[in-house]
């Protein structure tokens, strides 16, 4: 508010100050003025936040941004307060993980959650500089598949073979193999073995009855065939 203007007369500092007037009367009149000069106050506020904490709010004033800020106040003399507020904004932090599993390797755990099913999970984490950090998860679940065959030998192919292992008998049995997804395949088989079925045929001829045919097939000569 200086210069101060005072019975006609500048004033740019405190101080004390008389003039000489004249009265009423046409006397000398001494006017002195005690003057007081209050100083403008100034402040600065430095304020580090998270991003998902704006708007920020000061003073009776919201902000949306990182920043240097400077309002008008008014201090406890009445005069002038000019407050700065530096803004500081920490970013909140994102990630995406995928991950595929097989069914069996249910449930899941990461970042200290249990995970039961496919889906996609979101969960807050506390980042590096005190924000939160959202951690998102893609969680992929390939089946374990099953299948069965069915087969049928005679019992002179035995042992069969079937997926690298040998089977000498008739039976059921599982493996476990790996499917396309790298999964667990577990393949059953269901073995059927048909006996060789033996007759013994006794045949009595006259030599001028040779060759004999038995089957399609001509012999020359007794004997067991």
């Amino acid at each position: 508010e200086l210069p101060y203007i005072w019975n006609g007369d500048s004033y740019n500092a405190a101080g004390t100050y008389d003039v000489t007037l004249t009265s009423s009367a046409g006397c000398d009149s001494i006017a002195t003025l005690v003057l007081n000069v209050n100083s403008i106050l100034s402040s600065t506020t430095n304020e580090t936040i998270c991003e998902n904490q704006l708007p920020y709010s000061w003073n009776g004033n919201s902000f949306n941004a990182a920043g240097t800020y400077d309002v008008m106040l008014t201090s406890s003399v009445g005069c002038d307060s000019i407050a700065t507020l530096i803004l500081s904004v920490n970013p909140v932090l994102t990630s995406t993980t995928p991950v595929t599993i097989c069914s069996n390797e249910l449930p899941y755990s990461w970042n200290g959650n249990t995970f039961n099913a496919a889906g996609t999970y979101t969960v807050s984490l506390a980042g590096t500089t005190g924000c939160d950090s959202i951690a998102t998860l893609e969680l992929t679940v390939n089946a374990a598949t099953t299948s069965s065959t069915a087969v049928a030998v005679c019992e002179n192919e035995l042992p069969y073979t079937w997926n690298g292992n040998n089977f000498n008998a008739a039976g059921t049995y599982s493996v476990n193999l790996t499917n396309s997804t790298g999964c667990d395949s577990v393949a059953s088989l269901v073995l059927t073995v048909t006996d060789i079925k033996t007759s013994t045929t006794t045949a009595n001829i006259c030599a001028s009855q040779l060759p004999y045919s038995w089957n399609g097939v001509n012999y020359n000569a007794a004997g067991a065939y």
